[in-house]
C-alpha cells in the first residue's frame, strides 16, 4: 500500500465485485465532487472526492439502504442516516474525523478525512515490531473504540485494516460503516442468544455459507434469497434470524460468536474483535484456525483457541487477558473496553518491582531499571496527587457553585449554558488526567522519560490546571455577561498539546531553582490565568487590573517567561477592552520577554495577535506583514503544532485581506478551518468562528451563493453552542444579511438583520453593534430602492457609531449620501457626506477601493 493511502481506500481494500455501476468522475454527492472509486464492499462504495467549499480532498462512503419495497428502503435509509449522524458526532484523537453526513438517492453518505499513512495490518507486516510497540498502537486503537462505545456506538467490524497509522504516528480507528447504536429494538438480546449451543450456531449458518468466502473481507455471509423453511430446533431459530434480517455482515476472521449467530452484539462484541486482532499482532497468528470460513466459524463459536507458538515472547499475563476477551459468552469477557485496556496497561511484573517492599520502592523510583532515571520525593508526591488536584479545581463543590451562579443571575439560558460549559470542562479535565497519568508512567513505570522531562511536563500541566481553576472561580461569580461568554471562555482553555512537546518545553528558560521563588512564579501564573479568564468572559476592567498587577510582580521576579505571559494577557485586551496603541506596547513587551527566554508559544501568539491588530484596528499592512513573517519564522522551528498553525493561518488571512488579496485570504481561512475541524472538532466554538471567516471572505470575493451556504452552517453552529439569542449569532446574521442583499433576496436579508438587531437590543449590546445593524438594514432598503426607509436607519447609525470605526463610519456616510440624493433639496448635504467619507478613509486596499467608488459616484453627480 502506498504511503498516501486513504482511510476509506484501506477500508474497502478487499472490494467485492459488483455489477452495479459506480459514480463517474465529476459526479456530485451533495456538494462533493467525485474524483474516483476507491473500493466497493458489502455495504456500499467508497469514493475519493473533492470538497469545493473547503478546498480539500476527502473520502465519501455511500451506505446503501436495502429492502424489498420502497417503504423498507425508506426505513433503512432513515436508520442509516440516524446512525451516520451518531458517528459524525464522535470526536476523538484515535478516530478518523467525519465531516458531514447526508442522503444521496437511496443511500446515506459519510464524508470523512482522507488520511495519509498505512493500515495497522500493513504496519504489522512491514517489519518485526517490539511487543511494547504493538501494545502501544493497539492501546491507542482501543481508546478510539472506547470513545465510540461511550457515544453509544458499536463498530462491529474492528480489524487491523480498519485502523490507520498516519505518517506522523497517530493511530485512528476508521470505517464505522457497520456501526450500530447499542440500543436496538429490532434485535434479540445477547442474553437470549446464550441459550443457543455452539453446534447449532455453526450448523445454521453453515447451511447458507460459501466455504470459499474470504475470511479477511467484510462481506455478507447470508441473505434471504432462496432460504429454506427453518427446522424446529435452536438451529432453526438461528436460520430464521439470518434469513429474516436479510444479512449477517462482518469480517469472519474477526467476528464474535454472537455475530455469527446473527445478533448485532454490543460493546463486548468489539472487545472480541479487538482481542483477535491483538492476538494476531502479538503472536503472528490468529487465535482460531480453520481451513475455510466454515471451519473457522466452528472454532470461534466453540471457543477453540490455538496454542501459542513455542518461541513466543508474549507474557502469560497478556495471554490471560486475551483469552478472557475471546470468551464465547459476552458475559465472560471484560465488562468494557476500558476494563480490558486497564488490564493491559498494568504489567504485574512492573507492579511487583514497585511494591516488593519499602526499600525496593525507593530503589525502583530512584533508578528505574529501564532508564536509570532518578525521581525526587516531590515528583513522587505530585504524581500521586493528580486526582486530588483535579477535585480541588472542579469537584462537586466547585461544580455546584458555578451551577448556582448561572441559575441565580436571571439569564434565560443559564441552565443550558451550564450544561454546555460543564461538558467542556469535563472533557478538558479527562484529557488532562490522561496526559497526567501518561506523564508519570513514562518516567516512573516505563522508564522512557527522564526526571527532568517529568518536571517540565508537570509544570506545563499545572499551568493548564490553573487556567481551569481561574475560569471556575470567575464562573462561580457569574453575571449575565459572564454567562453570555461562558462557552467561548471554556472553549478557549489552553491546549494540552504543548505539554507533550519536549523540544518546546526544553527551549523555554527553566523555572527558578530557589523553592520560594518557584512557588511565587507558580502563584503569579495563576493570576495570569485569572486575567485571561476575565478577558474571555468580557470583564474588561477586572482583567486590566489583574493583568497590570501581575505584570509588575512578574518583572520583579526576573523570570522572563512569566513576564512574557503576563504582557501577552494584557496585549490581547486590545481586541475589545484596551486602546490599540496600549495593546501594541504590551505585545512588544511580550515578544521581547518571550524571545529572551525562548518562550516560542508566546512569541507566536503575540505575533499573530499583532497581525490582526495592525490589519483590523491600526490599518498598517506593512507592519501586519512583518509580524506574519515573524510568526512563521518561529513556527518553523516547531512543526506539528496544529493549533499554532491555525493561529498563524488566521493572522495571514487578516493581512492578505487588508492587502486586497481576498482569494489568498480565503485559502488561509479554509486552511485554519480544516485544522480546527480535525483538531478541535466540528462543534468547537473556534471552528464555528472559522466558518464565519470563510463566509466573510467568500462575500468579499462576490461568491455570495457559496457564502450563504457557509454562513448558514456558521449560524447553525453558533446556535448549537450559544443558544438562539447569543450576540455571536447576531454578528453572523448581520453578515448573512449582506450576503442575501447581494443575492437580491431582500425579504430574507431584512429578516436576518431584524433578528440580529432584536438580539443585540435584548442583550443590551453596545451602541456600536446597534449602529452596525442599522447600517445593514439601511443597505437593504437602498438595494430595494426605498431611500426614505434607508435614510431613517442610516441617520440613527451615524449617530450611534460616532466615528468609533473610521472605515465603518465612512461607509455609513456614503450610504446616507446615496439615500439623500433621491431628494433634490438634500443633494448638497449628500455630496458633503460623500466627500467627508472619502477624506476619512485610510490607505488600506479596501479603503482605496471605497475611495475610488465614492469618486466615481461624485463625478457622475457633481
Amino acid at each position: 500500500m502506498s504511503a498516501e493511502s486513504s482511510a476509506a481506500a484501506a477500508a474497502a481494500a478487499p472490494a467485492a465485485t459488483s455489477g452495479e455501476p459506480g459514480l463517474a468522475k465529476g459526479a456530485t454527492i451533495g456538494r462533493y465532487v467525485v474524483l474516483g472509486l476507491l473500493g466497493r464492499g458489502g455495504m456500499g462504495e467508497v469514493y475519493a472526492a473533492y470538497d469545493p467549499e473547503l478546498d480539500r480532498k476527502i473520502a465519501v462512503k455511500l451506505l446503501r439502504a436495502r429492502g424489498g419495497g420502497s417503504s423498507e428502503i425508506a426505513d433503512g435509509k432513515t436508520r442509516l442516516l440516524r446512525e451516520a449522524q451518531a458517528i459524525a458526532r464522535l470526536s476523538h484523537p484515535n478516530v478518523v474525523v467525519v465531516y458531514d453526513v447526508g442522503t444521496f438517492r437511496d443511500s446515506v453518505f459519510i464524508a470523512m478525512e482522507f488520511v495519509a499513512g498505512h493500515t495497522l495490518g500493513y504496519w504489522l507486516e512491514a517489519q518485526p515490531r517490539k511487543l511494547s510497540e504493538v501494545l502501544d498502537v493497539f492501546m491507542a486503537a482501543g481508546r478510539g473504540l472506547t470513545a465510540a462505545h461511550a457515544a453509544g456506538l458499536v463498530h462491529r467490524d474492528f480489524k487491523p485494516d480498519n485502523v490507520m497509522i498516519t505518517t506522523t504516528g497517530q493511530v485512528r480507528v476508521m470505517d464505522f460503516g457497520l456501526a450500530r447504536q447499542q440500543v436496538r429494538d429490532d434485535e434479540p438480546s445477547l442474553a437470549g442468544q446464550q441459550t443457543l449451543d455452539a453446534g447449532a450456531r455453526a450448523a445454521a449458518l453453515a447451511e447458507t455459507m460459501d466455504p470459499e468466502l474470504d475470511a479477511d473481507a467484510t462481506a455478507k455471509l447470508a441473505t434471504a434469497d432462496g432460504a429454506a423453511p427453518p427446522p424446529a430446533s435452536s438451529g432453526g431459530y438461528l436460520q430464521v434470524k439470518l434469513t429474516r434480517t436479510g444479512a449477517v455482515l462482518g469480517t469472519p476472521a474477526y467476528m464474535a460468536p454472537e455475530q455469527f449467530a446473527g445478533t448485532g452484539g454490543d460493546a463486548r462484541t468489539d472487545q472480541f474483535s479487538f482481542a483477535v486482532a491483538l492476538y494476531e499482532g502479538l503472536y503472528g497468528q490468529r487465535p482460531f484456525e480453520g481451513s475455510n470460513v466454515i471451519a473457522l466459524m466452528a472454532n470461534v463459536v466453540g471457543g477453540t483457541i490455538t496454542e501459542p507458538p513455542s518461541n513466543t515472547r508474549v507474557p502469560a499475563w497478556i495471554r490471560k487477558i486475551l483469552v478472557r476477551g475471546l470468551s464465547t459468552s459476552p458475559d465472560d469477557r471484560f465488562p468494557s473496553m476500558t476494563d480490558m485496556l486497564a488490564a493491559l496497561a498494568h504489567d504485574p511484573a512492573v507492579r511487583r518491582r514497585r511494591w516488593l517492599g519499602a526499600a525496593t520502592v525507593v530503589a525502583a523510583l530512584a533508578a528505574v531499571v529501564a532508564g536509570g532515571y532518578s525521581v525526587s520525593a516531590g515528583q513522587r508526591a505530585m504524581c500521586a496527587g493528580g486526582p486530588t488536584r483535579v477535585a480541588t479545581v472542579w469537584g462537586p463543590q466547585q461544580r455546584q457553585a458555578v451551577e448556582r451562579a448561572f441559575a441565580a443571575n436571571g439569564h434565560k439560558r443559564g441552565a443550558a449554558t451550564f450544561a454546555g460549559v460543564s461538558g467542556l470542562i469535563d472533557g478538558y479535565l479527562a484529557r488532562w488526567t490522561g496526559m497526567y497519568a501518561e506523564t508519570c508512567e513514562a518516567t516512573q513505570v516505563r522508564g522512557e522519560q527522564s526526571a527532568e522531562v517529568l518536571d517540565l511536563r508537570m509544570g506545563c500541566l499545572s499551568e493548564r490546571l490553573s487556567s481551569v481553576k481561574a475560569l471556575t472561580e470567575v464562573f462561580s461569580a457569574a453575571d449575565t455577561g459572564v454567562v453570555d461568554n461562558a462557552v467561548s471562555a471554556a472553549s478557549a482553555l489552553p491546549t494540552l498539546d504543548r505539554c507533550a512537546d519536549i523540544a518546546m518545553l526544553r527551549a523555554v528558560m527553566r523555572p527558578p531553582d530557589d523553592p520560594g521563588k518557584r512557588a511565587q512564579v507558580a502563584a503569579l501564573r495563576e493570576e495570569v490565568a485569572k486575567a485571561n479568564a476575565l478577558a474571555t468572559v468580557g470583564r474588561c476592567e477586572q482583567a486590566r487590573t489583574t493583568g497590570t498587577t501581575v505584570l509588575t510582580a512578574a518583572k520583579q521576579t526576573g523570570y522572563r517567561p512569566l513576564e512574557a505571559e503576563a504582557a501577552l494577557a494584557l496585549g490581547r485586551l486590545a481586541d475589545s477592552c484596551l486602546d490599540p496603541a496600549k495593546g501594541v506596547e504590551y505585545l512588544e513587551q511580550a515578544v521581547l520577554a518571550a524571545e529572551a527566554s525562548h518562550h516560542d508559544e508566546v512569541t507566536i501568539g503575540a505575533s499573530a495577535f499583532f497581525v490582526t491588530l495592525y490589519s483590523d484596528r491600526i490599518r498598517d499592512s506593512r507592519l501586519s506583514r512583518y509580524w506574519v513573517l515573524h510568526a512563521e519564522a518561529i513556527l518553523y522551528r516547531f512543526p506539528g503544532h496544529p493549533i499554532l498553525e491555525a493561529w498563524v493561518a488566521v493572522a495571514r488571512s487578516a493581512w492578505l485581506s487588508a492587502e486586497g488579496r481576498a482569494e489568498e485570504a480565503l485559502t488561509e481561512d479554509r486552511r485554519a478551518l480544516a485544522i480546527k475541524e480535525a483538531t478541535l472538532g466540528a462543534t468547537h466554538a473556534d471552528t464555528a468562528v472559522s466558518l464565519y471567516n470563510v463566509a466573510l471572505r467568500l462575500h468579499e470575493l462576490g461568491r455570495d451563493a457559496e457564502a450563504a451556504t457557509v454562513g448558514d452552517r456558521a449560524i447553525e453552529s453558533f446556535t448549537k453552542l450559544f443558544g438562539s439569542d447569543s450576540s455571536r449569532i447576531a454578528v453572523a446574521l448581520s453578515l448573512q444579511s449582506e450576503v442575501l442583499t447581494a443575492l437580491r433576496k431582500f425579504s430574507d436579508a431584512r429578516a436576518a438583520i431584524d433578528r440580529a438587531l432584536d438580539i443585540w437590543r435584548s442583550n443590551d449590546s453596545s451602541p456600536y453593534f446597534i449602529g452596525y445593524g442599522l447600517l445593514d438594514r439601511g443597505l437593504v432598503a437602498l438595494a430595494e430602492q426605498h431611500p426614505k426607509d434607508a435614510q431613517t436607519d442610516l441617520e440613527q447609525a451615524l449617530t450611534l457609531l460616532a466615528d468609533a470605526d473610521a472605515e465603518r463610519t465612512a461607509e455609513v456616510r456614503f450610504a446616507l449620501a446615496r439615500a439623500l440624493w433621491a431628494a433634490p433639496r438634500e443633494r448638497a448635504r449628500a455630496a458633503a457626506l460623500a466627500r467627508k467619507a472619502r477624506d476619512a478613509l485610510g490607505t488600506t486596499a479596501s479603503a482605496k477601493r471605497r475611495v475610488a467608488e465614492i469618486d466615481v459616484w461624485l463625478a457622475e453627480r457633481t
